[in-house]
This record gives C-alpha cells, sequence and structure tokens, in this order.
C-alpha cells in the first residue's frame, strides 16, 4: 500500500507539472502573438495577400482612379516589425494580366523629400515605395523595384542575396515604369506637405530568369517597403509589409506570400 501510495502521489506530481509547464508554455506564445499585433489583436503586417487579375489595365498617371484598382484587395498593414512598430499610412495595391505586375501606393507624407537624377541612383536617400519579388521559396533569385517622387525608377534581379553588381547603373534594363501624383512640394524643406501617390507596371520578361509569367494560383514571396524622409537631418522611417526580423529588406527568408488570382 505504501509503494503504490508513492507511485500514485508520483504520477499526480508529474501531471501536475506539465500542466503547469503547459500553462507557462500558452503564456509565453500568447505574449509573443500579442506583440506582433496592433491594439486592436490585429496582424501588424501583412503575411499574406492577393494579386487579382486585372480585366483591363491602368493608365499609368498616379491617379488610381482605374477600375482595377477598385477591385484589388488593399495591402495596409506596414511595419517596423523588428521593433514591434506598427506604421500607418500606407495603402499598396498589386494586379496582373498577360503583360505585366501593376503595383500602386498611396502613401501620407509631412515632407516630401527625393534624391536621384537618374535610373537606378540612390532613390533610397530619399523618400521611395520598394518592391521585393522572389518567385520561388527554395531558388536564391528574387527582385528589388522602386520608384520615388520624382517617378525615376530602381529595378535589379539578383541572382542571390550579396551577389549585388560593381555598378548598379549597368544592369539590364527591366522596364519598370512609374507615375506619380504629388499632395504637396517636393524638396521645399519647412512646408506642410500630404502624400504622394505611385502607380506603375513591370513587364514579366523582367522575370525572364525564373520562368516569367507566374500561372493562376502561383504563390510568390514579396515585401513592399519604404523609406520615409522627414526634415534633413532625422533619420528615415524604414517599413515593410512583411514580418522582418532585422531593419534589411533584402531578407527574403522573412517575406510574406502573395497569390495570384486568375480571371474570374
Amino acid at each position: 500500500m505504501i509503494v503504490q501510495g508513492r507511485r500514485a502521489f508520483l504520477v499526480f506530481a508529474l501531471l501536475f507539472l506539465a500542466a503547469s509547464g503547459g500553462r507557462a508554455t500558452a503564456q509565453e506564445a500568447s505574449k509573443a502573438t500579442r506583440s506582433d499585433q496592433g491594439p486592436e489583436g490585429a496582424d501588424i503586417v501583412t503575411r499574406e495577400a492577393v494579386c487579382r487579375w486585372a480585366a483591363k489595365p491602368p493608365v499609368l498617371d498616379g491617379k488610381l482612379d482605374d477600375a482595377c484598382w477598385k477591385n484589388a484587395v488593399p495591402i495596409t498593414r506596414f511595419a517596423s516589425f523588428w521593433d514591434k512598430t506598427p506604421r500607418s499610412g500606407t495603402r499598396a495595391y498589386l494586379v496582373w494580366d498577360d503583360e505585366a505586375i501593376y503595383y500602386a501606393a498611396e502613401m501620407t507624407d509631412a515632407e516630401l523629400r527625393s534624391n536621384g537624377q537618374r535610373r537606378n541612383d540612390t532613390l533610397w536617400d530619399g523618400d521611395v515605395f520598394e518592391m521585393f519579388f522572389k518567385p520561388s521559396a527554395e531558388g536564391p533569385e528574387y527582385y528589388e523595384f522602386q520608384a520615388n517622387p520624382k517617378a525615376l525608377v530602381f529595378e535589379c534581379a539578383f541572382p542571390r542575396r550579396g551577389a549585388y553588381p560593381a555598378d548598379i547603373h549597368d544592369v539590364p534594363v527591366l522596364g519598370n515604369t512609374a507615375a506619380v501624383h504629388l499632395d504637396g512640394t517636393l524638396d521645399q524643406p519647412g512646408d506642410r506637405d500630404e502624400r504622394w501617390t505611385v502607380e506603375g507596371k513591370i513587364p514579366w520578361t523582367a522575370f525572364r530568369a525564373t520562368g516569367g509569367k507566374p500561372k493562376p494560383g502561383a504563390e510568390w514571396r514579396f515585401a513592399l517597403c519604404r523609406y520615409d524622409h522627414g526634415r534633413k537631418g532625422t533619420q528615415p522611417v524604414l517599413m515593410s509589409s512583411a514580418p522582418l526580423t532585422r531593419p534589411s529588406f533584402h531578407r527574403h527568408e522573412d517575406y510574406g506570400k502573395l497569390r495570384f488570382e486568375g480571371p474570374r
């Protein structure tokens, strides 16, 4: 009877410890989840998004009044995820057809600033909207595209991370084109600006190295990002739609998923 009592006590103790450990683990997971969420419990980043089919391509004028944008699913959850800071003020869209993937974004901006004079200049030294696409989760290849408030563009196909060209101006032209609309005055320090809007097109030929146009239902990895510069002498605010664990837009292992929806 004494042996049986000891055994029963040991079983009870082990069950109690397991239950307590389970509760602690659940509490830790809950805390981790809450740290990734906004004040109302919503995720602060975009882990999955849909790129809808455009029955008619947009007219690139920066106004976003085309039917395809009205039908698109907006991407609005942006953050500096590496320090768990939500970033409001960006509303982006992606749609596609047989010719290209089209992008658009409306961005609040109290100080419109730009940098660069030609394609593939360091646009990120001013306000810029950036896009990263990785067609294969397994393959190393990925692409970067940018547009700034001057409608200057940046474009580069990377065979792998770290394989940066000696002169970025010498990389092949991929066909990224953009149009912008500004609610404010560009590069006029001290005034009050409101926002800027960009609308652009990237032809599928830009993705030739990884198979070009996707099929309906295909899933890519992606990140939409911004450099938002303030007054001169201040540090820019970096943000992304993706849950980046470090402040690097090239960290493609953290990118969200983009699913291409076919014609309806």
